[in-house]
């Protein structure tokens, strides 16, 4: 009977453990944000609703390579390890032992013994202070250590979304440059062009010198913009070899040949929820960070508070015990011993005391990072849907600009031709048709930005 209940007594010990359990802080969200995700798988491959696929190539080949996403991976690697190293507390450590003793006993001490020097050996399984987890202190390392596994993973898809966004957004801008290029190099032969023909009305005696040296200043103007604007693609370019992971050399060759892209242009911008549920929100990695921070701090608490309570430790032989290697595996020399023991802290109180304040402290401080993790995650989602709201209103307002003022030069084209109004009346409004044209560019980029 006594050993029945000793049985159960060490069960229910063996299922409590210590220290608060985790519960999730209370998030004050609107309601409209409370619906649940429909669908959101394409949350880890967005870049795909592009439908682009030097972007994807891009993308994958950054994700292969990058450096910054190697050592993310790394760190999770290790947070594995250490969630294993954890977990192998909670079993016995058994080890292989191989011993031999030679000795003599006293013939002067309190009990003479006269006796000629004795040699023993001894082989077999040891388990060494093997300390059951009654009070869960193991239990709660186990669950601080998974809670930091899920943060390391956390952070390391941090950097993954990270990296495809500023591999996207360098290749947006490459694009957005590209297409500027595009226009600046058309309008600079347009210009030459034009020059070349007030060259042949000034001989003809048809205009003064005044208007073809402006036509001469209108070329040199647009030639002046061409260096800037090749360079800042260049620019583009080193920096999405130097994403995707490439060598010193590979970075050298992306700078000096500056190559095309597959793309003749800005891609279109997939639709994006104006709704976005709470649940989105909180698939965030550095709001995932924040929590899992969190729950290993709260198991901490556990950890530290087990060590006011009594610890029991077991120690255990088995094997052979002989004075002749020999004969240790017969059954005369079977040897075993089994011994436990109970200790509990008299003197470290106060310096146990000092450490759950520690740890309590900490899981204060995580839970105010979470919570300011949250309401910056909120903020920053807020912002994006407002930003993707403005600037779709400021690029349909550029397209119409730019229809308005297409159609406005090639009306002042033929006024020009039948001698209705001056060149510089002409200029005037090419100038401004070439000027918003590039600001229809940087409101698409922005738009996709």
């Amino acid at each position: 009977m006594n050993k029945l209940l000793s049985v159960a007594l060490l069960s229910m010990l063996g299922a409590c453990a210590v220290g608060p359990d985790y519960e999730r802080p209370a998030t004050d969200l609107p309601e409209s944000w409370g619906k649940p995700v429909e669908d959101a798988t394409y949350l880890s491959s967005w870049w795909q609703r592009f439908e682009d696929p030097q972007l994807n190539a891009f993308i994958e080949e950054s994700l292969a390579n990058n450096y910054d996403l190697r050592a993310a991976l790394a760190n999770v690697d290790a947070a594995a390890a250490a969630l294993r190293r954890s977990r192998a507390e909670l079993y016995p450590g058994i080890n292989g032992r191989v011993e031999s003793n030679r000795s003599k006993a006293s013939e002067n001490a309190s009990f003479p013994i006269p006796s000629a020097p004795v040699t023993e050996y001894r082989a077999g399984l040891e388990i060494v202070s093997y300390e059951l987890d009654i009070w869960g202190r193991v239990r709660r390392a186990n669950e601080a250590a998974l809670a930091e596994l899920h943060a390391d993973t956390a952070v390391m898809h941090g950097v993954r979304a990270s990296l495809a966004a500023s591999v996207a957004q360098t290749y947006f801008q490459a694009l957005a440059l590209d297409q500027q290029q595009s226009l600046l190099e058309r309008l600079h032969a347009t210009r030459i062009d034009n020059e070349q023909l007030q060259k042949l009305r000034l001989d003809g005696g048809l205009i003064s010198p005044y208007d073809f040296e402006q036509a001469r200043s209108e070329t040199a103007a647009v030639a002046a913009q061409l260096p800037d604007l090749r360079e800042r693609r260049r620019q583009a370019i080193t920096a999405l070899a130097v994403l995707r992971g490439k060598s010193p050399a590979e970075i050298f060759a992306a700078w000096e040949s500056a190559g095309s892209f597959a793309a003749d242009g800005l891609p279109d911008v997939p639709a994006v929820p104006v709704d976005l549920p709470a649940s989105m929100l909180e698939r965030r990695p550095d709001v995932i960070e924040a929590e899992q921070r969190l729950i290993a701090a709260n198991a901490r608490i556990g950890e530290t508070k087990a060590d006011y309570f009594p610890s029991l430790s077991l120690n255990a032989f088995a094997g052979g015990l002989s004075t002749s290697a020999s004969t240790l595996d017969t059954n005369s020399s079977q040897n075993w011993n089994v011994s436990s023991a109970l200790t509990m802290p008299l003197t470290r109180l106060r310096r146990i005391a000092s450490r759950v304040d520690g740890a309590e402290s900490l899981a204060e401080a995580a839970t105010a990072n979470y919570a300011a993790t949250i309401q910056v995650a909120f903020q920053e989602a807020l912002n994006a849907l407002g930003v993707v709201e403005s600037t779709r209103g400021i690029r349909d307002a550029q397209n119409d600009r730019v229809s308005a003022l297409r159609n406005a030069y090639r009306v002042s084209t033929a006024r020009y031709g039948v001698g209705r109004i001056g060149y510089l009346e002409l200029l005037d409004v090419e100038r401004q048709l070439r000027q918003v044209e590039q600001q229809q560019v940087d409101a698409n980029l922005a738009e996709l930005l």
